[in-house]
């Protein structure tokens, strides 16, 4: 299946994109993404992605179709074909 991803500030400069299109395979998670790309863009996706699910302060938040995965299934989130899943690094501001 076919998921497209778009990308937020510092992690935007790692994937060189503002937006990719991934294919991951049918019944695939938000995990499972996280995983697909620290792989796809080696460690310094993976440093500066930290550990988003495990954090109590993490380094990047998954939106899917808008919606925060913490109010949805967390990591376990299913994706479905067409998702838009965005990347949101923190940003501070004032």
């Amino acid at each position: 299946m076919k998921i497209n991803v778009k990308f937020l500030a510092s992690i935007r400069e790692i994937a060189g994109a503002h937006e990719l299109q991934f294919e991951l395979s049918p019944g695939g998670t938000v995990r499972d993404l996280l995983e697909f790309l620290e792989f796809h863009f080696g460690a310094e996706f993976k440093e500066a992605a930290g550990k988003p699910f495990e954090d109590e302060n993490p380094k990047i938040r998954f939106l899917v179709n808008g919606r925060d995965v913490d109010f949805l299934q967390g990591p376990g989130t299913e994706l479905k074909e067409g998702d838009l899943v965005v990347l949101i690094p923190p940003v501070a501001g004032g």
